[in-house]
């Protein structure tokens, strides 16, 4: 295949002007480690790639009944599992609903960049290995993300053949290139993970939340081997990630993501944010009633509101600078830990440890327990580790979405689209569902992904048609 030079292209970021040497007027080339650090930190941890209606798709969000619905258009593509995301109703193109997958790829890119040319800079090796050892990681992190966005849902006995995204790990650009399995996905992350774990092992440098760590890398080895189900495998990786912190009790009244707290491994996605402010599509009662009256995430994760018609409307608040984080939006945190080894446990039918790690868990985020009944039986301990992590990890990151996708027993979704005039007048109602073994749990391709490369095969999806209820209105 026709390869050409990846360049590096001109990049404005925090602090970057004055440590990038200009060796042409196109070109900017970074010549000490702490230059390609920084074109990490700008180009991952701040402004992070995250598929921002991701939450719009699971069952922990639901419609503002009485919000305008050209309020909620924008959204409406995900929000009912459209074959097109990036088409609405009106046959308008949505520019930016589908733009993980180029953001993601150039977050790769600029790993790849580091990766292959950061050893003929100048200066200390350890913080080269270092910093190496972050291109690493956030490489793995990207893979694992877009394999979960856009490739198959992990199955054991079809990875080796089922479509996961392309690999491209160096700096050329591959003219036209096609996609890896699933297997082939999983195999590169772990790779990439370990390397890294390798690199910050050789460097013995310890860096500051915003950057990850051998605990980060223990961290998301024991969520990748959770999504192949490799039970033995995440506990060991688990035990590891708590070995390397700890929990920490949690209140309504203080942030709790903070450069202080032990929990906390990496932070990261500090701009950019996702704004649920005009509440035209909040979160669902069903997790609402999740929580008990002594469970401290329900004050902590959400603020509340009127939708003007008597009823409480809860609002996400983890994306509140001055609320749940004073770092970034995404974490790495031990309490992810417990619940990967809680589920692990409970798939190996050892009850005991399982409740053992939540009931671990629920010390730190409640009031008191003593109301808590603890299941007993194999199916419902499952359940409950999986509400658990719904309650603990909702509107952070991509976790609802990318466990809805691996879940053996899915929930059958319905998403209501009230439709209201801009008179505020209601004409009726759209109803759709997501079924439990819904192909549209994997996204399209990119449109112009597609344009761009006609030969990548894209993923299969249906169209996805409303039940409508049509209001009557009586003169």
């Amino acid at each position: 295949m026709k390869k050409i030079l990846f360049i590096l292209p001109l990049i404005t970021c925090f602090a970057c002007s004055d440590f990038l040497d200009e060796r042409d007027q196109d070109k900017l080339v970074p010549e000490q480690p702490d230059h390609f650090a920084a074109l990490l930190l700008q180009e991952f941890s701040f402004s992070y790639p995250l598929f921002k209606t991701i939450d719009h798709m699971t069952d922990n969000v639901v419609e503002n009944a009485l919000a305008r619905s050209s309020t909620k258009q924008g959204a409406k593509t995900t929000y009912s599992w459209q074959r097109e995301i990036e088409i609405d109703e009106n046959g308008n193109e949505l520019s930016n609903i589908n733009n993980a997958w180029q953001n993601t790829y150039e977050d790769i890119a600029i790993a790849n960049y580091v990766i292959e040319l950061i050893d003929e800079a100048s200066g200390e090796q350890t913080e080269k290995d270092f910093v190496k050892g972050e291109a690493y990681f956030i490489r793995a992190l990207s893979y694992f993300n877009l394999l979960n966005l856009y490739g198959q849902p992990f199955n054991a006995s079809t990875a080796d053949t089922d479509l996961g995204v392309p690999l491209r790990l160096n700096i050329g650009v591959e003219m036209v290139y096609s996609r890896n399995t699933v297997a082939e996905c999983y195999a590169q992350v772990e790779s990439d993970i370990l390397m890294a774990n390798e690199l910050f092992d050789l460097s013995g440098i310890t860096k500051g939340k915003f950057h990850p760590s051998q605990a980060a890398c223990n961290l998301l080895m024991s969520r990748v081997k959770l999504y192949q189900e490799e039970w033995d495998e995440v506990i060991s990786y688990a035990d590891l990630a708590i070995g390397s912190g700890s929990l920490t009790k949690m209140t309504s009244t203080t942030p709790f993501i903070t450069e202080t707290n032990p929990e906390v491994l990496y932070s990261y996605y500090t701009i950019g944010r996702v704004v649920w402010e005009n509440a035209t599509y909040v979160a669902n009662t069903e997790l609402i009633n999740l929580y008990d009256d002594a469970d401290i995430r329900k004050e902590a994760y959400f603020a509340t509101s009127d939708n003007g018609s008597g009823n409480v409307l809860y609002i996400p608040k983890k994306y509140d600078l001055d609320g749940f984080s004073t770092l970034g939006f995404t974490n790495l945190r031990i309490g992810e830990a417990y619940l990967n080894r809680a589920e692990a446990y409970a798939q190996k039918e050892n009850l005991t440890n399982a409740v053992n790690d939540i009931k671990a868990l629920h010390a730190k985020r409640y009031t008191s327990t003593a109301s808590v009944v603890y299941p007993t039986n194999v199916s419902e301990v499952l359940s409950f580790v999986l509400n658990e992590r719904r309650k603990e990890l909702c509107f952070e990151d991509h976790h609802r979405w990318f466990d809805l996708r691996r879940m053996a027993n899915r929930p059958e979704i319905k998403h209501v689209f009230t439709l209201i005039g801009s008179d505020g007048v209601k004409t009726g109602t759209e109803t759709f569902t997501l079924l439990s073994d819904d192909i549209n749990y994997t996204l399209p391709i990119p449109l112009k992904e597609r344009q761009n490369n006609p030969l990548i095969r894209n993923n299969e999806r249906y169209e996805k048609i409303p039940v409508i209820d049509e209001e009557v209105i009586i003169d």
